[in-house]
């Protein structure tokens, strides 16, 4: 954060810690905390220590990874801790946050930020006792009692800082500051201006890729999610962003330029057999080699037939709503019922894992603004339910003439009411996918099995 924006921001005074910054002592004081892929695990609200962010404050908070090109704009290895440390709060302790890193690193650019920010959740997601869910925009963490008295928040940033620098040898400098918000600190009040200018800056660092699908015979895919969900895969196009969205076109890209054998992959498109379905056989070949053959074909802009696989990552999700043959939307930090008649919660679980799920698929914030978000189901003039925050929050990427007619939890979550919504409103649904004014539900087939009609 800039000295300007923490004038207008009263910041409470924190404390510095340094972080060893020599190549051979990055990982000195680290022995006593589990490392590696077998500590990645959820930690239950029972079990937590403390909780930073996620349904019980909306989100409201950030994560911001800034590459700064002035290497004297950057102190190396410099922590600083405002608010309590995770010893020093009594166990169960939820908080709002932010956390901010500067990296600096010579031919380090804006275009390798989202490379970095994946190794940083490599990183992240190996330590024990330490659980991540969520984007940058909207992240969920959770540390359990077991690490209490072993990890600080000055170790968490010691492991990124190690691991990052070891992974991406370029990097110079990282720098580190937390603010954990409980109430003595500010609080959710502190939080919100802070979120605000996080979120403004984290859509500033969003480089427009001017490439559309047609531009490219390469696509990629992304398989990091397979030791959670091992028939996963994530087709990356131009104008897709996965569901986790932390990973653009550019930076899938710029992954495998400099990780060649890494889990991002070039995946050529193949022949296009549906341009508004995001149909290819390239896709569809790489796909069923990379999920133990398990997924013959996949159709990139849909949700309702053969959608790509979820694999828990995603921020949200949309799901058909036989009733009134519709799709609706709802975001992880959405903690009401849906028209599905259950939480946001029961629904990731129902749908992740790897599989594919006719007429569910994971969706991100970023994926929501393409132009081709769930072109093959109609796009917006197949959506008929979003929740209100979220409504709002993409006004600007919805059209004009939908946006008042999509329904939100405010207007109705009961099918029924819904139907009768739809039809007041005028929404495009009823004249462009019902019949005579009514909804026509679709079968779908269970996971994984084939529509009849192919």
């Amino acid at each position: 954060m800039s000295a300007a924006e923490d004038t207008e921001v009263k910041i409470p005074p924190g404390r510095e810690f340094q972080l060893p910054t020599d190549p051979d002592h990055l990982w000195d004081g680290l022995q006593d905390v589990g490392l590696g892929i077998r500590w990645v695990a959820e930690v239950k609200k029972a079990d937590m220590q403390i909780e930073l962010s996620g349904p019980k404050w909306e989100y409201k908070s950030y994560t911001i990874l800034e590459v700064i090109e002035d290497p004297n704009q950057v102190r190396d290895g410099i922590v600083t801790l405002i608010g309590p440390d995770i010893h020093e709060v009594e166990p169960g302790t939820s908080a709002p946050s932010a956390w901010e890193i500067k990296v600096y690193g010579p031919g380090i650019t804006q275009r390798h930020r989202e490379y970095v920010e994946r190794q940083m959740a490599m990183a992240l997601h190996g330590i024990e006792g330490y659980m991540a869910f969520g984007s940058f925009q909207a992240p969920w963490m959770r540390i359990s009692k077991a690490v209490v008295g072993r990890l600080t928040f000055a170790k968490l940033c010691q492991v990124v800082h190690a691991y990052v620098k070891t992974v991406v040898p370029q990097v110079e400098k990282m720098e580190f500051r937390w603010i954990v918000a409980t109430p003595e600190v500010g609080g959710l009040d502190l939080i919100l201006p802070l979120y605000k200018r996080g979120i403004e800056r984290l859509k500033a660092q969003e480089q427009s890729v001017a490439l559309e699908d047609e531009d490219v015979d390469i696509f990629y895919g992304c398989t990091i999610c397979k030791s959670l969900a091992p028939n996963h895969v994530c087709a990356i196009t131009p104008s897709q962003i996965p569901y986790c969205g932390i990973l653009s076109y550019n930076g899938a890209q710029v992954t495998v330029e400099l990780d060649p054998e890494g889990y991002i992959f070039p995946m050529p498109k193949g022949e296009c057999r549906d341009p508004d379905l995001g149909s290819y056989t390239g896709v569809d070949e790489a796909v069923y080699e990379r999920s133990n053959h398990q997924v013959k074909r996949v159709n990139i802009f849909s949700a309702i037939r053969y959608p790509t696989t979820n694999c828990g990552c995603f921020e949200g999700a949309a799901f058909y709503i036989p009733e009134v043959d519709g799709l609706g939307l709802a975001i992880r930090r959405y903690i009401g019922v849906t028209p599905l008649g259950i939480k946001f919660s029961r629904l990731a679980g129902m749908i992740s894992g790897g599989s594919q799920n006719h007429g569910y698929k994971g969706i991100s914030l970023r994926s929501m603004q393409s132009k081709t978000f769930l072109k093959g189901d109609g796009g917006w003039n197949r959506i008929v339910w979003m929740p209100a925050d979220m409504k709002q929050e993409m006004a600007e990427y919805i059209p004009e003439e939908v946006y008042d007619k999509i329904a939100t939890e405010q207007d109705t979550i009961d099918p029924g009411e819904l139907r009768e919504f739809l039809k007041q409103k005028g929404h495009p649904i009823v004249e462009r996918f019902w019949k005579n004014g009514e909804p026509q539900p679709l079968n779908l087939p269970p996971p994984g099995g084939d529509w009849p009609d192919e």
